[in-house]
């Protein structure tokens, strides 16, 4: 006669366990990528503080509101964004020969 109260076997139990491991091991996984992602983003926010505290020392005396008016104006001006368009410009030739130089090897 089979007994109605076994429910699970060793199998089963194995694949449970494994279940159980792979769910930690994604969780960990995930914590490390997003601390790395954090790590890099609160680098480039420290870059971003050091150039615009370089090029506009007297920014400590300003709030967050005040700031952002004052970048929104520069950024819009004519120059600013004929610089930021040649920059990205350079990027993009620059990528360009680099896939151009990997296809080449």
């Amino acid at each position: 006669m089979i007994d109605p109260t076994v429910t699970t076997n060793k199998g089963v139990e194995n694949a449970e366990k494994n279940l159980e491991q792979a769910k930690h091991r994604l969780a960990t996984e995930k914590k490390k990528a997003n601390d790395a992602r954090r790590r890099i983003e609160n680098r480039h926010k420290y870059m971003m503080g050091g150039v615009v505290h370089k090029y506009f020392p007297e920014c400590f005396s300003f709030e967050e509101g005040e700031m952002n008016e004052i970048l929104k104006a520069a950024l819009a001006t004519q120059e600013c964004k004929s610089v930021i368009n040649a920059i990205k410009s350079r990027a993009r030739s620059q990528a360009v020969k680099s896939a151009e130089s990997e296809v080449n090897s």
